[in-house]
C-alpha cells in the first residue's frame, strides 16, 4: 500500500465561482439537491421547489410536513437537522431528519407522499438518517433504514418493497451488528456503502453489491453481494466518504482511533476483493493512503476534491498529490449532470466547474 505525504504547495485552482442568487419564491433556503432536471430546493414552510438556476425559474412542487421536533436534544454535537434528498431524474423527494427517525418521499409531479419513513428511533440520533435514491429496472428506489440494522429498498412511485437486507435463514432478515448511517451510492449505482457502526463502538463503513441484491430482493445472501466492511475506527463515524468510480472507493482519516485520528484518505478497490481461506470475503485491499485532505469530499473524473477548512483542495488519489486549492470555497453538494460543486450560502448558490477548477 503506497502511503505519501501529499504536495504541501499545491497550484491555484482555475476556473471562476459563479454566484447565483436564491429565489425569492423559495424563502430561507434549508437544503438542495441537484437533478437533471435543475436544483430541487427546500424552502421554509415546507416547501419543495424546482429551480432552473441558468433561466431563473423557480416552481413550487410540493410541500412536505416533515419538521424535527421542538423538543430534540443533540447527541454530542450532532443536531436533528432537515435533510433534502431527491432522484436522479428529478421526479421524486425525500425529505428526512438527519439524527433523527422520520421522513417521506414525495412525488413531485403531484406533490403526493408515496412512502412514509420512519425508523426504530434505536440509537438513531447517532447517524444521518440513511437515505439513497438509486435507479433499478427502469424504476427510482428509494434505500432507507426502517430499523437500526435494517436497509429496506422501495419503490418511490408505488411504495412496494423490492428489497431488504440479506436474509439468514428461510424469510428472516439479518440481524447484522451494524447501525447504518449516511447511504453512498456509487456513480453509476452499482454498489453502496453505508457509514455504519457497531459496537464497542467503532465506526465500521460496511459496502454491498446494488444491483445483486435489488435483482435477488429478500432471496439474497450476505455472500452474494459482495458484502464488505471497511477497517474499523473507535469511535469515529460520519466520516468523509465518497466513490471515485464504481470499484474505487476513499475513506477520509488516518488512523483507527478518534483521539488519534490524522487527517488524510485511504482508497480501497472493491473490484479486487477476493475470497478468504474459510471462504468469506476478504477486506478490500487498500491501493494508497496519504496525508492531508480533510472535510467534506467529492470526486469529479478520478480526481477528489475536499472543501477543508480553508476552502477547496485538489488531489490526485493515485499518487496523494495535491494539485490545487481555492481558498474560500468551501463546495456543500456536487452536480453531476453540469459538472459543478455548489456551495450553498449566504450570498447565494456559488458555482464552480470541477473540468475549469482542474485546467
Amino acid at each position: 500500500m503506497p502511503l505519501t505525504r501529499g504536495d504541501a504547495m499545491p497550484s491555484p485552482v482555475h476556473g471562476t465561482i459563479g454566484t447565483t442568487a436564491l429565489p425569492e419564491a423559495a424563502g430561507t433556503v434549508l437544503d438542495i439537491a441537484p437533478t437533471d432536471r435543475g436544483v430541487v430546493l427546500l424552502g421554509d414552510e415546507g416547501r419543495i421547489l424546482r429551480w432552473d438556476t441558468d433561466s431563473g425559474r423557480c416552481t413550487e412542487v410540493a410541500r412536505t410536513t416533515v419538521t424535527v421536533p421542538a423538543d430534540a436534544e443533540p447527541w454530542g454535537d450532532r443536531v436533528q437537522t432537515l435533510r433534502l434528498h431527491a432522484s436522479r431524474d428529478g421526479a421524486f423527494a425525500a425529505v428526512v431528519i438527519d439524527h433523527g427517525r422520520t421522513g417521506e418521499v414525495l412525488d413531485l409531479s403531484t406533490g403526493r407522499v408515496t412512502v412514509p419513513l420512519e425508523n426504530d428511533g434505536y440509537d438513531s440520533e447517532t447517524v444521518p438518517f440513511s437515505l439513497a435514491f438509486v435507479e433499478h429496472a427502469g424504476r427510482a428506489v428509494v434505500l432507507h433504514r426502517s430499523e437500526w440494522n435494517l436497509i429496506e429498498a422501495t419503490d418511490a412511485a408505488t411504495g412496494t418493497q423490492v428489497a431488504r437486507m440479506p436474509a439468514a435463514d428461510g424469510d428472516s432478515p439479518s440481524r447484522s451488528e451494524h447501525f447504518h448511517g449516511a447511504l453512498h451510492p456509487s456513480p453509476a449505482g452499482t454498489r453502496i456503502a453505508s457509514d455504519a457502526w457497531v459496537w464497542h463502538p467503532l465506526g465500521t463503513p460496511v459496502v454491498w453489491n446494488l444491483d445483486q441484491w435489488l435483482t435477488a430482493g429478500e432471496k439474497a445472501r450476505s455472500g452474494d453481494i459482495g458484502w464488505a466492511d471497511l477497517p474499523a475506527c473507535a469511535y469515529h463515524w460520519n466520516r468523509p466518504l465518497v466513490w471515485l468510480d464504481e470499484d474505487r472507493l476513499v475513506l477520509g482519516g488516518l488512523g483507527d482511533d478518534e483521539e488519534e485520528l490524522l487527517p488524510g484518505a485511504r482508497v480501497f478497490d472493491l473490484g479486487r476483493r477476493g475470497q478468504g481461506a474459510a471462504g468469506a470475503p476478504e477486506q478490500p485491499p487498500e491501493i494508497a493512503s496519504f496525508g492531508g485532505p480533510r472535510g467534506r469530499v467529492f470526486a469529479a473524473d478520478g480526481l477528489l476534491f475536499a472543501s477543508s477548512e480553508s476552502g477547496l483542495e485538489i488531489w490526485n488519489p493515485t499518487t496523494g498529490s495535491r494539485l490545487g486549492a481555492l481558498a474560500g470555497f468551501h463546495p456543500t453538494h456536487h452536480d453531476r449532470t453540469r459538472g459543478e460543486l455548489l456551495e450553498l450560502s449566504a450570498l447565494g448558490l456559488r458555482r464552480l466547474r470541477t473540468a475549469a477548477a482542474r485546467a
